[in-house]
């Protein structure tokens, strides 16, 4: 007859070594999870934080070309309302000097 000690010390001892490698199993899984999680996290921060800055550009870019479509309609504005003065002195080249502000 077999001794059953031996047996039932493997079957003990087989039952705590399963149970201690499904242990630490769970716990590398929790590990890589958390790992997992907080790199995704920082991407996602990456990113938000890459969709800010290039609204923020966006934003300047909008301003910058409205100023300087105000400030090519303002130019536009000096030159047509100049063109009268411009058209005279090409007609009246002898008054080009006092036109110009030049005393003769």
């Amino acid at each position: 007859m077999i001794p059953l000690l031996p047996i039932g010390t493997a079957v003990v001892g087989a039952s705590i070594g399963w149970r201690a490698a499904r242990s630490w199993a769970r716990a590398r899984a929790r590990r890589d999870l958390a790992r997992a999680r907080a790199d995704m996290r920082r991407e996602v921060t990456h990113w938000q934080e890459a969709a800010a800055r290039a609204t923020a550009e966006a934003a300047r870019v909008a301003r910058e070309a409205e100023a300087f479509k105000d400030g090519c309609r303002h130019g536009r504005e000096d030159v047509i309302s100049i063109m009268p003065l411009l058209v005279a002195a090409q007609q009246n080249p002898a008054e080009e000097a006092r036109a110009s502000g030049d005393q003769t």
